[in-house]
């Protein structure tokens, strides 16, 4: 099913010419080599890159001569495995620093001379009286070789004196690449995918995360049965893998459908093209630090917990929409989790999730409509802490409704204890309570409420509001010094927290007020209990955050 729908998602993007044809990848080209029509080097390689901030760039992206071979090379074949007409320093000048690699170099000049053997395009002609007349040792002396021959050098390119574009992309040269690939044979067999006789392809694409990881890999005989060597243990035609891995490439480089959290990539797609598609990513995880812009996502996610949908996605509900969760996992690009669902489920269900985070806020600039961000910094002191699987579980229960992940409940509770309650925390506590437990919790305060864990909750808020009010800011106040021991053991410290507010309440010009309040929640607990579970010290945390709000309404 994953298979077939990226081949659709390929035959679409193609119409386009939004995805490269067979043969062809989009690859970053770091710097380029400007020719003359004789072949002589014009100046010295120039950048195609921009710095978007230390050691991070923003490369040009090319529509390049591509194969599996290249995708995955390594180790003692790969000075055997060049690209043509494009490739990485080692193959393009024969250098690595300062290190020779005349056989990466030769392979590199082999096939540019195999493929091109008869053409009489300028381009090609000047690129083969190039690397007759080139040197290697001469790449040590070119301008930012360090950087060139480098890995955030990426790729280097050819480009004919007065031409806008790279020799690769000439209509010519692409043509004999594709003709080059057509005489190329392949074994043939059944694809599983469509159970027809195609060539059959053995070398899946790899994806540049890390060292390179690949959808579908067997990198141990243990795996392999009945003889079969790597992909032949798993036949997919050469088509249906090129085009299945063009569009994961597409969807991993694009900005709008594709989702990082933590580990996890998410990417998303729709059947037809879909406006849905372009603002996914950004519903599940606005910006946190551009609230101006994130203005109209946060109406329209307020329309969506409402029940309602845009005019132009109500015309697109029915549309079927894709969603895969991948991670990295060693040398193997791991499927976390795969999805389908319309246009109007996925509404449906980020609706039902906005709807159990609904809080009361405490102050007006709170997020009506968390990001998945918002709410897993809320786990942990600082973001490079947030667990990797973490962020991947919420998104699967947002996307499926399953319940939340647990581990995002403690990680607020431990929060909490070390730090405060806050609208978010308490937004992430009731709605865990309320899908995983099937809780019901208000919005807001509910001075109706009779759970023993909700009376302390306000309890608690209750006296630290009187100590406030009897001395003011203190360097330790009652909920640095027992919050914990108050929403866990709490027969330890409430006692002792009521004889306290005795004497706050005696030194305040508001202590009726808090022995009123002290009065009335104490009338309805017989006895403080020995323990709190994690559902009753959630509903503890949600109640002090409710009280203390209601105290400045």
């Amino acid at each position: 099913m994953i298979f077939q729908s990226l081949i659709e998602l390929y035959d679409r993007l193609a119409i386009n010419d939004d995805v490269p044809p067979y043969g062809f990848s989009m690859e970053d080209i770091g710097f380029f080599v400007t020719i003359d029509k004789e072949g002589n080097l014009i100046g010295d390689p120039e950048e195609s890159r921009k710095p978007i901030k230390p050691n991070v760039f923003e490369y040009y992206l090319s529509k390049t001569p591509y194969t599996n071979e290249v995708n995955v090379r390594a180790g003692g074949g790969a000075k055997e495995t060049p690209n043509f007409m494009v490739d990485k320093a080692d193959y393009f000048f024969g250098m690595s620093g300062n290190t020779e690699k005349n056989e990466h170099h030769s392979s590199f000049v082999n096939l540019i001379s195999e493929v091109c053997s008869n053409s009489s395009d300028e381009g090609v002609i000047a690129v083969i009286s190039f690397l007759k007349k080139w040197n290697a040792l001469d790449s040590i002396g070119l301008k930012n070789w360090k950087e060139i021959s480098g890995n955030k050098g990426k790729w280097v390119a050819f480009k004919l004196f007065g031409d806008s574009q790279f020799i690769h992309e000439r209509v010519e040269v692409r043509k004999l690449w594709t003709n080059h690939l057509l005489k190329k044979e392949y074994k043939k067999g059944f694809s599983l995918i469509d159970g027809k006789i195609h060539d059959l392809q053995t070398q899946y694409a790899q994806f540049k995360f890390g060292s390179g990881a690949s959808l579908v890999s067997f990198n141990d005989v243990s795996y392999e049965s009945y003889g079969k060597k790597k992909g032949e243990n798993a036949l997919i035609s050469v088509e249906a893998e090129f085009k299945s891995s063009t569009a994961l490439k597409y969807l991993f480089r694009s900005k709008t459908q594709r989702l990082q959290i933590a580990e996890t990539t998410t990417v998303f797609w729709a059947e037809k093209k879909s406006s849905v598609e372009n603002f996914m990513g950004i519903l599940l995880n606005p910006s946190i630090e551009d609230k101006i812009a994130n203005i109209p996502i946060q109406k329209f996610l307020e329309t969506i917990r409402d029940g309602k949908l845009p005019d132009d996605i109500e015309k697109e509900k029915e549309l079927k929409f894709f969603i895969l969760g991948f991670s990295l996992n060693k040398a193997r690009l791991s499927l976390r989790f795969s999805y389908v669902s319309t246009v109007n489920k996925m509404m449906k269900r980020l609706r039902e999730h906005f709807l159990c985070l609904q809080m009361e806020r405490s102050k007006k600039d709170d997020v009506i409509c968390p990001g998945i961000w918002h709410l897993l910094k809320e786990t942990v002191r600082e973001p490079k802490d947030i667990s990797p699987v973490l962020g991947g579980a919420l998104l699967r229960s947002i996307l499926t409704g399953v319940n939340y992940p647990q581990h995002l409940f403690q990680g607020v509770l431990g929060r909490i204890r070390v730090d405060k309650v806050n609208y978010l925390r308490a937004s992430i506590l009731k709605a865990v309570l309320q899908r995983n437990y099937k809780m019901e919790v208000p919005m807001s305060l509910d001075t109706e409420r009779r759970e023993i864990e909700y009376l302390l909750g306000r309890l608690f808020a209750v006296l630290e509001k009187a100590q406030f009010d009897a001395i003011g800011n203190v360097n330790a106040s009652i909920k640095d010094r027992y919050y914990t021991a108050a929403s866990t053991t709490p027969a330890s410290v409430f006692p002792r927290l009521i004889s306290l507010s005795h004497h706050h309440i005696g030194k305040s010009d508001y202590g009726d007020i808090s022995d009123r309040r002290i009065r009335e929640i104490i009338e309805h607990i017989d006895t403080f209990p020995a323990l709190l579970n994690l559902k009753q010290q959630g509903l503890f945390a949600i109640a002090y955050y409710q009280q203390k709000n209601a105290f400045y309404k």
